[in-house]
Formats: C-alpha cells, structure tokens, sequence
C-alpha cells in the first residue's frame, strides 16, 4: 500500500506519520518531461506582437509578459496551436488573432511612476478577415500582469471553445520529509511557489473551499490529529475539528456548507459530514471495515469512497444520507482517493498494479477504466482534476522523488509542475 495516498487504510501507518516518503529525497529531480502520445486536431492562433504607445520600458516589459503567458496558456489547455507571426502561415492555419496595445503608467492615474497601474487593451478577432470577437480592457499592476494574462486566456478558452479555463487555477500541495511537511501552492503553470505553512508539524491533505476561500487540511499539533482551515486572503488558520484518533482527507461540498470527513472516534475509521465549525452533521457509514477517502460528486448528491469491507480497499457509491451503498470497482486489489470530474462524468483514483501505484481514470458508472500510467511512472498517486475536466494532477516518483505531474487525458501528454529535492505530495486543485 502507497505511503503517500491521500487517504491511509491503516491507522497504524497514519499514526507512524507515513515515514516511508522521506526515502527519495535526496535524489535530482530538476528534470522537465513532456511526452504525446498522439496528435490531435488543434485551433492554431496567431499572437501578433502588442503595440506599446506609451510608458518605455515598464509597457514593453508589460507586453512581453502579456502575450508570453497568454501563448504558453492557450498550448496549455491543449486546445490550440500557437503562432507568433504570418510567417508561420506556412506550418499553422490560423483561425484566429490575438493583438492589442499598452500604455502608461498614465500621467493622471492617481498612481504614477513605474509600480503605476499600465493600460492593456486585447483584441480576439477572425483570421485573416480580421472581425472583432472579443475585446477586454485592463488596468492591472506590474504584481498584477500575469493573473492578468490568464484572466484574458481564460476568456478566450471560453469564447473558442465553450469550455472552461484553467489559466488562474491553483494548485495546493505538501511538502517535506518525515513528521515536518509544509502547505505550498503554485499557479496552473508552475509559477507564483508560495509557502502558506510554517508550523513545524506535519501537514497533509489539503482542499479548497469552492470560493477558493478557505483551504482545509489535517495537520498534527501537540500529537494530536486534527481538521484545520487556513485563510487564503490572510493566511490565518482555526481549528475546525480534533476528536480522538484519526481526522483525515477532508472534502468540501459544492455548496461551501460543510465537509465530508473521516473520523475514528467510535473505533475503525468512518464517514461523517461535519460543519465548516467543526460540528458533527450525520454520520454516513456504520462498518466493522475502514471507510475513508470521501468526496463529493458535483451536484452534492453522491459521494465515493474506499472501504475494505471484502477484504480489499474498493470504491463504493453512497448518498448524502448514507443510503443507496454500491460498489464501484471489482479490478485491482487496492483502489483509493476516488475524485469526481467537475462535469461529475469521470471518476480518477489511484490503483495497485503490480509493485507500483498507478492513476485510473473511468466513467462513475465504472465503465470503461483506463489506466493512464504504467511502471515507468513508477509510483503515481494522489489524483486530482483541473476546473476544465480534462487535465488531472498527480503525485509520482518517476524521477526518484515524489513531484507533481500535470497529466491531459484526452492527449495523453504530461508535463513536470513541481521541481526540487523535497517531496511533494496530496495535491489539490482549485476550482
């Protein structure tokens, strides 16, 4: 059984404070890798440079930023291709164009001077016809640019495609060794590292309220286990619950009212449905097994999550009372952190194949299940989706050290979005 899993089905491992992380650490992982699978048809989008009328070298940084992050942004959500000049026609039929102007700091803004806010116009039109689709004025901050950018991408993403954006989603995760591991979070693409804990304790589990307000994780204090919640507009954190035992892999509802979590208070871990202050709801599953690893399908209607009452840890289907129990996988000898797709359509979980973890992703009816990695990913755990539905986010060893992996499913391609020495593990994304 993976050491790392968002959710243990042994509390003598989660009392040991999963030990066997630590293993690894030392080892390089600064190693970017990109790999497709196969090709798929693509919008290819011309990104003319912007037009800087005013403000030196503040605009012109502001208009290299801006279309820099607008371009990685757009190949990112593997939807397009992107071209930087009519050149490129040759390679790229474009159907699109991006443009716009810069300007400022304004002499008349109340703030003036290179921290002064700088005037961004974007246009979205046809190509080569040239008929305005889109136009978005702003007046972001230097600290403002790239969030920015991908505000402005996201709008595309959703004028072109219908879909939803990922581009100012964000990704929170721990990080350390042994019973010291800290909360950090890191934008979509890999930029903007932020460390929000510093406790000295071990944190794990995070996730994010539906508003992005409030980020709930488990974290030990004083020995003792329990259910907290940080701040993300001021980094505070409170103590939502702390019963005797296990309080672990807490999941929000879509409506931001209360949590599903696993507590042990009665004996073997169980599902319960607390209040974000920490006040028992309704207890959900009555088992001599372990129940653990909750989560909420979108609507809030349903829930998935791991018991071992065969012998095996299995998916199972309950509602929000607790009835209807159904079992969901019959493959594999070991199935955990069950997630549901934001469209509810798709379940991704983590598996043992073998000697290794590896992610499975299937329709929630449990049909068709497709194991998305294979041994060379060596362990791969932790899964997580992106808002678009269509990327997933995951914890694996490939490189000698646990990091995070961005994984897109309908491509097959992945790329490395944490680096370092340290592990990273229980990733969550916004939504």
């Amino acid at each position: 059984m993976s050491l790392s899993s968002r959710c243990i089905l042994a509390l003598a491992v989660v009392f040991a404070v999963l030990p066997g992380l630590a293993l690894a650490q030392g080892r390089n992982s600064e190693v970017v890798i990109e790999h497709t699978r196969e090709a798929y048809t693509k919008t290819d989008v011309l990104i003319n440079e912007l037009d800087v009328l005013a403000g030196g070298v503040a605009s012109a940084d502001a208009a290299i930023t801006m279309s820099s992050v607008v371009a990685n942004d757009l190949r990112l959500s593997g939807l397009f291709r992107v071209g930087h000049s009519e050149g490129e026609a040759d390679s790229l039929e474009f159907e699109f164009t991006i443009e716009g102007t810069v300007e400022g700091p304004l002499r008349d803004a109340d703030q003036t001077g290179e921290n002064g806010p700088i005037t961004i116009s974007l246009n979205l039109l046809s190509y080569p016809q040239r008929q305005l689709l889109m136009n978005k004025r702003y007046r972001p901050l230097p600290s403002q640019m790239r969030a920015t950018a991908h505000h402005f991408s996201n709008e595309v993403i959703h004028w072109l495609s219908g879909e939803a954006g990922m581009c100012l989603s964000r990704i929170v995760f721990s990080r350390g060794s042994g019973d010291r591991r800290d909360l950090y979070v890191v934008d979509y693409d890999g930029e903007g590292l932020l460390r929000l804990t510093a406790n000295r304790e071990l944190n794990l589990c995070p996730s994010w309220s539906p508003d992005g307000s409030e980020i709930a994780f488990t974290s030990y204090r004083r020995g003792q286990q329990g259910l907290f919640s940080l701040n993300t507009s001021n980094g505070k954190v409170r103590s939502i619950i702390a019963m005797d035992g296990l309080n672990y892999g807490a999941d929000w509802h879509p409506d931001g009212k209360e949590l599903l979590l696993a507590l042990s208070q009665s004996g073997n871990p169980e599902i319960y449905r607390i209040s974000p202050q920490g006040k028992i709801l309704k207890r959900l599953t009555v088992s001599k097994a372990i129940e653990i690893s909750p989560s909420w399908s979108p609507g809030g209607r349903d829930l998935v999550f791991t018991s071992d009452r065969t012998g095996t840890p299995q998916l199972y289907i309950i509602d929000s009372d607790g009835a209807g129990r159904r079992r969901l996988t019959f493959e594999g000898r070991y199935n955990d952190s069950a997630v549901w797709s934001p469209n509810g359509d798709q379940i991704v979980y983590a598996t043992r194949v073998g000697n290794y973890t590896q992610i499975v992703v299937m329709k929630s009816t449990g049909e068709d299940r497709r194991v998305l990695t294979d041994g060379r990913w060596r362990n791969s755990e932790d899964p997580g989706w992106a808002p678009d539905g269509r990327h997933i986010v995951f914890a694996s060893d490939r490189s000698g050290v646990f990091k995070l992996y961005v994984f897109d499913i309908v491509e097959d391609s992945f790329r490395q979005l944490t680096f370092g020495n340290d592990p990273d593990i229980t990733p969550a994304w916004s939504h």
